[in-house]
């Protein structure tokens, strides 16, 4: 009986905390850097919508970048949404508007330099990548990039966006 209630309690305690550090049913409102303002439920509801977590010291952070770059130019007529969320530090963000004007980004990007989302997300390490389907669930997830993982998440952005048509 004991070894009973300490499966059901485990089952319990690990959906709770499970339910607590998801990252389905996240929503903010923040500034894009051509100031315009979101809401990530909004764009979400849009969508598949990709997250990416990024900072311009991160050598593998702006090797994504480009991959990603590519899968906007790819699929944003499909319905796909990219966000990337800059974390650079206070300090440091005055460069990231040069450089993405640099690197022709077309995707929307918001500067957390206080590192706010990237907690509200359960972010342990940059880049970290968040692909959601059009009900808000995260259907992809990854931490740091290495050439080649473009490959398995256009994998799953092609099945996602089949599956919200």
């Amino acid at each position: 009986m004991i070894k009973h209630r300490y499966k059901i309690f485990s089952f319990v305690f690990l959906f709770i905390v499970n339910s607590a550090f998801s990252q389905d049913n996240i929503n903010f409102s923040s500034k894009l850097l051509s100031g315009e303002k979101i809401e990530f439920s909004e764009i979400t509801s849009e969508g598949v919508t990709l997250v990416n977590f990024w900072a311009l010291w991160c050598k593998p952070c702006r090797v994504e970048m480009k991959a990603l770059k590519k899968l906007h130019d790819k699929y944003s007529d499909q319905g796909l949404n990219i966000l990337g969320i800059n974390q650079d530090t206070p300090r440091s963000v005055n460069k990231v508007e040069s450089f993405i004007k640099s690197q022709n980004v077309k995707y929307d990007i918001v500067l957390d330099p206080n590192k706010e989302l990237f907690e509200m997300f359960n972010g342990q390490a940059v880049p970290y990548t968040l692909l959601y389907d059009k009900s808000g669930t995260v259907v992809y997830k990854a931490t740091g990039y290495l050439p080649g993982d473009e490959i398995k998440l256009e994998e799953k952005i092609k099945e996602t966006l089949g599956a919200a048509e």
